[in-house]
């Protein structure tokens, strides 16, 4: 097995926004890595950089992904290739059981001079200069990174902002009307892994490409607890009172039997709460806001406005429920920069309104996602993505039979755990899983985490605690070796948790090697 590498990996950009996205990538798998720049320390052997660099790296090995075209043009011609550009399905394997994929911009480098090293169907992803270490990745891995995060925000399309200016909200439209303006029964043919997350692929081939260059094994830390290999939550958005009285309980009754703790968010201000429901289902698990009336509106209020909103909500809930209340999700999954900043200033740590990928937006009426299946860090909170279709989108947009639906999830949530991911279910109370003729069907959905040890069953407020720890985790050089640091010093049961790994290889037909260090 290959010795752990003896240092940083340096990360090398002509723009400091540029470096972040790189930071990004590397922290995302907690790889030991610092900002570079011309003259990179001694603890530094390998270096990524996002476009052709401006100084020679000399002893250094160097991994080159372009800044668009003109920038891999001028890469070409520095070491005598030719280049051509395209839009291509790149897919790779992360294990033998399970692959990544993205539909994205490849610029083609050719020549003599250069040979294959990763490839996804005959095309190289990443190529070897000869007699060199120096790598070229046809990716430019920052652009397509800023374009993905970029779904951060779901414009409201106008005929939305139409109908939130009626008088009322659009709950008063009939539900039947609602439902057939939404169907996409066509939808499902688009629900993808490349549509899902396309960001996994992009992860892969920063963290592939640096293994394949260092000639050594990359340390990182793994994403869940000891023992686990993926997390599930199981959340509710409780929209009526005929949800909160006898849908919850129907889910409340099967979770118990099954020691499954859920997430129930609840709007404060749509209909009249009960306190001891409430009560109830902070105990059993944990109570998230779903903001006040959940018209629709909150993502067209000014800022001031939106921080209001949801601090009022949380306000109200933890005075009827007596329970704290810290995550939040936004009605008809709501999202943008705007309303994650305003959950920070109003005291959240935690947002969960961010779709890996829907069929269709309320808001914006297409398509939209953030492509990742995995938690990370907005504006100073974490974002835990709906990662698994919600049950709406399988049931109302597409035409799903309850039975139908409990299938399709399960077949993804099998894909996202052979990722080690996150997987995310939604299923509101209102809908067909409340019903009473479908607690067993609800139950047979859960079984398949429950039964499986591997499985970490958290609430979203459990996920966004060992996230924010996770990511506070550091690496430091101690007598020519690395070192991990536990977040904020701390030591016991939850350090004691943490898991570190080496990547060793990595086989574009079998995919990521890796080994435990701890």
């Amino acid at each position: 097995m290959p010795a752990p590498a003896d240092g940083f990996i340096g990360l090398a950009a002509d723009q400091n926004d540029t470096v972040e996205a790189l930071r990004r990538y590397a922290e995302f798998w907690k790889i030991p890595n610092k900002p570079v720049n011309k003259i990179p320390s001694t603890d530094v052997d390998t270096i990524f950089c996002s476009g052709r660099p401006e100084q020679a790296f000399d002893g250094k090995k160097v991994v080159i992904s372009p800044s668009g075209a003109e920038d891999a043009a001028r890469i070409a011609q520095d070491y005598g290739l030719t280049v051509t550009t395209g839009i291509r399905m790149i897919s790779l394997p992360v294990s033998p059981e399970a692959q990544v994929s993205i539909q994205t911009q490849t610029y083609d480098f050719q020549g003599s001079q250069i040979e294959s090293v990763i490839a996804s169907k005959g095309h190289a992803v990443l190529s070897r200069i000869r007699g060199r270490d120096t790598y070229l990745l046809s990716i430019d891995l920052v652009g397509a990174y800023n374009q993905l995060m970029s779904g951060l925000d779901d414009e409201p399309h106008p005929r939305f902002r139409f109908v939130t200016k009626l008088r009322g909200s659009y709950n008063l439209i009939p539900k039947f009307v609602r439902n057939r303006a939404f169907r996409d029964a066509a939808g499902l043919e688009k629900l993808r892994e490349e549509t899902i997350a396309p960001m996994e692929c992009l992860r892969l081939i920063f963290l592939a490409s640096i293994v394949k260059a260092s000639g050594g094994g990359v340390p990182f830390v793994g994403f869940w607890r000891r023992g686990k290999d993926y997390a599930l939550a199981v959340t509710h958005d409780v929209e009526t009172r005929e949800g909160l009285e006898n849908g919850c309980m129907r889910l409340y009754d099967v979770e118990q039997k099954l020691h499954v703790r859920s997430t129930w968010n609840v709007p404060s201000n749509r209909y009249p709460l009960s306190n001891e429901i409430l009560s109830k289902l902070a105990v059993a698990g944990e109570l998230g806001a779903h903001d006040t009336r959940h018209d629709g509106r909150l993502v067209l209020a000014d800022f001031e406005a939106k921080v209001k909103r949801v601090g009022e909500c949380r306000t109200t809930l933890e005075q009827l429920s007596g329970k704290e209340v810290r995550g939040f999700r936004s009605p008809l999954l709501q999202h943008s920069h705007e309303i994650v900043e305003a959950l920070g200033k109003a005291g959240y740590t935690h947002d969960s309104s961010i779709p890996s990928w829907e069929i269709l937006s309320p808001t914006s009426l297409g398509p939209h996602g953030i492509g990742t299946v995995f938690p990370f860090i907005a504006s100073g909170i974490v974002e835990v993505p709906v990662s698994l279709p919600q049950d709406h989108q399988l049931l109302r947009v597409v035409g799903l039979q309850a039975s139908e639906s409990t299938e399709l999830l399960h077949k993804f949530s099998h894909w996202i755990s052979s990722l080690g991911g996150a997987c995310v279910l939604l299923v509101h109370p209102d809908y067909d899983f409340g019903l009473p003729e479908n607690q067993d069907e609800y139950r047979r959905l859960l079984e398949v985490f429950t039964q499986d040890p591997k499985c970490g069953i958290m609430t979203l407020a459990e996920i966004a605690r060992w996230w924010s720890y996770r990511d506070r985790v550091s690496w430091n050089l101690e007598n020519g070796r690395m070192q991990v640091n536990m977040a904020d010093g701390q030591l016991g049961p939850v350090a004691d948790e943490i898991q570190v790994r080496l990547a060793t290889d990595y086989d574009d037909k079998t995919g990521l090697r890796t080994e435990p260090l701890s």
